[in-house]
Order: structure tokens, then C-alpha cells, then sequence
């Protein structure tokens, strides 16, 4: 005779997580939403781990995420570069995802995102310092009129305190303000785009301005403006070394529209003062002009060697405003880094922000001190904490500690023989010659010929 399911149901029973963990050993962690593309599987139930930040931002994703934005962590060689490249290699499938790339790793000058672009059949916008019009580089206005003019004024004010070394005074500011202003409408009457150097004119030749109702003379606000016109000399002047870039009007060419943009920064030096300025016009400049209010296009921002941004208080202050209104804008903000035991989050609050913001998190093997540190900083459990320094087993090359809101996974990489050619950053250093054997070809999807993208 068949009992019913109510006469073979079994009473339920109490237990705490230690002694579940130790009766279901082989249980693996819940998956998210099915939607959106496979990142690999879950080391320990097998399972595909599938992930999207604007489908789990949904309500009705299974798991609920507050912001769309992204922390990748971990020491060179583990999987960093890669994981990034086949995520955009994937998502440019759907039509209504779009990316912009700061690269700023590769050899040879040219970026590690290079090969992906020639195989898409976009062209970088290679960045260096010098004469943009006789050269290969490109010129971005960061005074450029898709940038609405109060914006235009806290990147020249970024820009002032990066190449100054400090917070501008106010009379400073002051000056600054009036010459912007002046610059702003002397362009206006030319009927052409203000530029650093009409901006730099003003500061050293200034007409008579009000302070409520004092007057301030000429000769006072050069005085005042002084340190911000010493700065602007080095942009301005072609002899300086940080001459060219930023200079005149933004180069043509450049297609904010295109599927995906690639920005080569490899040819910057990395010290000093070029890639926080670069990183401070940048921001602002692809908020306005790369994002397109009321379109449905998610849009997601690459950002490799992020601590140019989260080291400098100028910079990290811009982003920081993009990346809090990235749910409005339609923005997934990603920061690529190798570790945070550098950055005194404590004395940038912009950085800590930016970092609080960011509701996913993948760490790959990280030294056991920057594991402690990092585990701290982001409230990691006991199995995470002690997996990040094991970059031999658990945490080995490909494989990384997924903290997708309150859910924590170990997740390993698949790579088609495609994606594995073009993201393979290790060719110089390996003595393969031959395809690798046993991962399925992917056909590539051209987006635009002969475009710069």
C-alpha cells in the first residue's frame, strides 16, 4: 500500500552550522540569478557561476545586490587580466551593453586590451604627452563643452591640487573661478571651445572682479591666482614635460558611441603626476560624454591600476561622484587592483567610499599579510581568510573568492582556446607553442571596422 507524502514526511530537526557542516559534507553554496553569462563553476558543488551586476541589481533577481559596481583583488599572474577580458568578450553578445577600458598594463607600448582590439576591429586611444597634432596621441579637452562648466571648474581645481601637491587656498580658488569664467566667455565670443590656455591668459592677465562687494584689482588676483597659473604652465607650455595632452581642443576621432572604448595609457609614465591628471579628466569626461541620459545602454567602466584613483584625494573625490550615482547613470564601476595594504583608506575617505561601494568582490591569492589586512577591511569568513593565502591549492591561478553581496563562493575560470590566446599575458614567460588542447574554439563577433573605439 503507498503512504502519502504527509505519512512519509519526516520530522524536522535542529542543528547549528558546525555540526550541519560536518553531517553535509558534500552540500555546495546556493546559486544566484541564472541569468546573465558564465564567469566558470563553483569549486565545490561544480555547478556553472553565472553572474551579471545590472541583472542581480533587479528586485526580482534571486539574489538582490545594492550597486552593480566591482573590487578585483589579487596578486599578478592569478587570473586578474583574464577574468576581466573574457567578462567583456561575453557580454558584447548582448546588445545593450557597451564598455570603456583604462588600460594601463601591456609591453612594447602598447596595452594588454590591445589584441582583443584588433580582433573586434576597434582601434585604441593611445595617450602620451607631447605634440598630439604631429604625433600618434590624442588630445582630451577637460574643459570640452559636454562637460557642463561647474564640472568643468572641479576638474581644473583636480588638476590644480595634483600638479600643486595640496588642497588650493581659497583666494586661490577665487582667482581661478574668475579666470574660468573670463576664459569661458572670451571663447564664446570667438565661437570656438575654450581650452587650459585661455584659462591660463586670464589667471595672468585678469580684469577687476567682485568679492560680495569688495574689489579686488588686477594685480591682487594674479597674486592670488599665482600657484594655479604656475601650475597650468606645465599643461600649457610645449617645453614642459606634461605639455600636449590636455591643451586644445579634443582630438577628432575619438567615437564615445562605439561598443567598446579602449583608452592605452601604457605609454604615461606611472610615477609622478601624468596618469592621477589623466585619471582626474578622464572621470568627468566619460560621464558626460560617454554616458547618454535616457538610453537603455549598461554601461560598464574598466578601471586597471585603480589606485591611481584611490591613492590621490583629488581624483578619488570625481570618481567617487560617478560611482555613488552609478545605479542612475546605468554604470558598473570596476577597480582592478593588486592589493589595498597601500592605500591609507583612514586619510581618504573618497577611497574608502568608492571601496564601501562596491557590492561585489573577487579576490584571487593574495600574501598572507595582505590576506589579513584585505579579509579585515572587507569582513571576510574564517574559510575565506584562510584560503586567500594558499595560492597553491585553494586559491591557485584561475580560481578566486567570489563575495557577491552576503554569498561567498569559490569559484574557478573556464576559458574557451579563444578567449585563452587572447587574454594569455604569460607567453614570454612560457614555453608553449602550440593551441591548448581540449577547450572549445569560439567564434569572434567584429563590432566596427576601422573605428576608433
Amino acid at each position: 500500500m503507498l503512504r502519502t507524502q504527509s505519512q512519509t514526511r519526516r520530522r524536522a530537526i535542529r542543528s547549528t552550522t558546525a555540526n550541519a557542516c560536518g553531517l553535509y559534507p558534500a552540500v555546495g553554496a546556493a546559486g544566484m540569478d541564472p541569468r546573465g553569462v558564465v564567469i566558470g563553476r563553483e569549486a565545490y558543488s561544480g555547478k556553472a557561476y553565472i553572474f551579471d551586476p545590472f541583472i542581480l541589481y533587479d528586485p526580482t533577481a534571486r539574489v538582490r545586490l545594492p550597486s552593480g559596481h566591482v573590487l578585483v583583488l589579487g596578486k599578478s599572474g592569478h587570473g586578474k587580466s583574464a577574468l576581466e577580458k573574457t567578462y567583456v568578450l561575453r557580454q558584447l553578445r548582448f546588445r545593450d551593453r557597451n564598455f570603456c577600458v583604462l588600460d594601463a598594463q601591456g609591453e612594447d607600448g602598447t596595452g594588454e586590451w590591445d589584441g582583443i582590439a584588433r580582433e573586434l576591429g576597434i582601434t585604441p586611444i593611445r595617450l602620451v604627452y607631447g605634440d598630439a597634432d604631429a604625433g600618434d596621441g590624442v588630445r582630451i579637452n577637460p574643459l570640452d563643452p559636454r562637460i557642463p562648466p561647474e564640472h568643468q571648474f572641479k576638474v581644473l581645481v583636480s588638476m590644480m591640487e595634483i600638479l600643486s601637491g595640496g588642497p588650493l587656498a581659497p583666494h586661490t580658488k577665487f582667482a581661478l573661478a574668475e579666470a574660468h569664467r573670463s576664459a569661458v566667455t572670451a571663447a564664446g565670443g570667438q565661437q570656438r571651445v575654450v581650452v587650459l590656455s585661455d584659462v591660463l591668459t586670464a589667471l595672468t592677465s585678469p580684469r577687476e572682479a567682485l568679492l560680495g562687494q569688495q574689489r579686488v584689482g588686477p594685480e591682487e588676483l594674479i597674486a592670488w591666482g599665482r600657484p594655479a597659473a604656475l601650475a597650468l604652465d606645465e599643461l600649457c607650455n610645449p617645453g614642459r614635460e606634461l605639455a600636449g595632452l590636455f591643451d586644445g581642443p579634443t582630438s577628432e576621432g575619438i567615437d564615445l558611441d562605439a561598443r567598446l572604448i579602449v583608452f592605452d595609457l601604457t605609454r604615461l609614465p606611472r610615477e609622478g603626476e601624468a596618469m592621477p591628471l589623466l585619471m582626474a579628466v578622464i572621470g568627468p569626461w566619460i560621464r558626460f560624454g560617454w554616458i547618454k541620459p535616457g538610453d537603455t545602454i549598461k554601461r560598464t567602466l574598466i578601471v586597471e591600476e585603480a589606485w591611481h584613483i584611490l591613492s590621490h584625494r583629488p581624483v578619488a573625490r570625481l570618481f567617487e561622484e560617478l560611482v555613488r550615482y552609478g545605479r542612475r547613470l546605468g554604470l558598473s564601476f570596476w577597480a582592478v587592483l593588486h592589493h589595498l595594504a597601500d592605500l591609507t583608506l583612514e586619510d581618504a575617505p573618497e577611497a574608502a567610499a568608492i571601496l564601501k561601494l562596491t557590492a561585489t568582490r573577487v579576490l584571487y591569492h593574495l600574501d598572507r599579510d595582505e590576506a589579513e589586512v584585505t579579509a579585515d577591511y572587507l569582513g571576510l569568513t574564517a574559510w575565506a581568510r584562510k584560503a586567500l593565502p594558499d595560492g597553491a591549492n585553494i586559491c591557485a591561478p584561475g580560481r578566486a573568492i567570489w563575495q557577491v553581496g552576503s554569498r561567498i563562493n569559490l569559484v574557478e575560470h573556464i576559458r574557451t582556446a579563444t578567449e585563452i590566446r587572447l587574454t594569455d599575458t604569460n607567453r614570454r614567460m612560457t614555453e608553449r607553442t602550440g593551441g591548448d588542447v581540449g577547450h572549445p574554439a569560439v567564434p569572434m563577433i567584429p563590432l566596427r571596422r576601422g573605428a576608433a573605439a
